[in-house]
């Protein structure tokens, strides 16, 4: 496996509100675990490019002759009925100049026929060019994707990416403004998926899944009228298509990365947490409250050297020592006691993050909850907050052990 080195930042902020409390804020590094994870036998990968757009070529292409075929019939029907009409018309203008001719070679005065105008002839229905998707090379995809712990060569994991056609396109406008001010705001709507399947060897499939399988929207221009965007998109349509296609495209394998390694790789993440003091209440010393800091903020800067966060398991069990020893002090009922409803939630606090890192996650839980159930309603929020890392970090960690 790959060793990364992650920097850590500390920041302590002097945001303080009612009865002191502090918060430290802790800016710190570590490397999210996957939650399909990869045999740890495998420390490389490989991707190949599925083209499941092709079959869209072809069918439009298939489409395309079609109405090409249909477009051709239906000319050389009109083509058939213009030539009887033009026939027809014809034999009536001639039969009235022999009935004319004779008046004349009678002796009789007569106004002669005026030849009808040709009737307009059939024009064959154009049928515009389909909008091929153009091939993408392997290295095009390829050179897009990374796996944060694993290195690319053969032997390892094999990851299929499945580049699927453009569909459901639609140009749309959206109208603001009044007057002068009228404005057409210009939005490309359209679906582009891509799949993602990660196997090994040993374990079969790890992955199996798509993206991107829904309604999604891509910025135009603005115009001060529809007409001239009209205007516009008769000399640029075909240029407008290839850019598109290729930006949409390095989105969604934008995309396609990121769920491959929040999925199943080793990416490197940053926690902004708070470690909470108090500077200052009544006759209060709070000491040991700063030393909790101390040690757990060193402890946070050290979980990033491993994947089991251990690097900085000893000073958060020092730091979680000091709060639980200021927890035996706890007096919800007098506000006026140094650990009282207030210092009692952000310990509380404190200790659920600390136990997440520790990968503690039923003391994490139990002090969320207690934290939740303090009454004080600044804490439960932030209690709230935690608890969503904790789920995070504990689904991922099962996954892993």
């Amino acid at each position: 496996m790959k060793k990364t080195l992650l920097c850590c930042f500390v920041a302590v902020t002097g945001i303080s509100f009612s009865q002191n409390v502090t918060e430290n804020k802790v800016n710190f590094g570590y490397i999210q675990l996957p939650e399909n994870p990869i045999d740890e036998s495998y420390t490389t990968f490989e991707v190949f490019v599925e083209r499941t757009y092709e079959k869209a070529n072809e069918d439009s292409l298939m489409a395309y002759q079609t109405q090409l075929e249909i477009a051709a019939a239906n000319y050389e029907a009109e083509l058939t009925a213009w030539r009887a009409q033009e026939k027809n018309q014809q034999r009536e203008y001639l039969k009235q100049m022999a009935l004319w001719q004779k008046q004349i070679d009678a002796g009789q005065t007569a106004q002669q026929p005026i030849r009808p105008n040709p009737l307009p002839q059939p024009v064959m229905a154009e049928v515009k060019d389909p909008w091929l998707h153009s091939d993408i090379t392997d290295e095009a995809v390829t050179n897009q994707i990374s796996l944060e712990g694993y290195s690319k060569a053969p032997g390892g994991a094999s990851i299929t990416i499945g580049v699927l056609p453009i569909s459901d396109f639609s140009i749309v406008n959206k109208k603001s403004g009044s007057g002068t001010s009228t404005k057409y705001a210009y939005t490309a709507n359209y679906k582009l998926p891509v799949t993602i399947k990660v196997e090994t060897p040993s374990q079969g499939v790890i992955l199996n899944t798509i993206i991107r399988n829904n309604v999604q929207s891509y910025k135009m221009e603005t115009y001060v009228t529809p007409y001239d965007f009209q205007l516009w998109w008769l000399d640029n349509e075909a240029t407008f298509w290839a850019d598109f296609e290729q930006k949409v495209r390095n989105t969604v394998f934008a995309e396609t990365k990121k769920t491959l390694n929040n999925k199943c790789g080793f990416p490197v993440k940053t926690r902004a947490c708070e470690v909470y003091t108090v500077k200052k209440f009544k006759d209060h010393a709070y000491n040991d409250l700063t030393n909790a800091y101390t040690a757990a903020q060193q402890g946070y800067m050290a979980i990033s050297g491993s994947r089991d966060y251990s690097g900085g398991h000893a000073k958060l069990r020092e730091a979680n020592k000091i709060w639980e020893q200021m927890l035996t002090e706890s007096n919800l009922a007098d506000k006026k006691s140094r650990v009282n409803d207030k210092v009692t939630a952000l310990l509380y606090c404190n200790l659920a993050e600390s136990y997440c890192w520790l990968n503690d996650f039923n003391n994490a839980m139990k002090y969320v909850n207690l934290a939740k159930g303090a009454g004080v309603n600044k804490f439960k929020r932030i209690a709230e907050r935690i608890e969503n890392v904790i789920n995070n970090n504990k689904k991922r960690y099962n996954a892993n052990n």
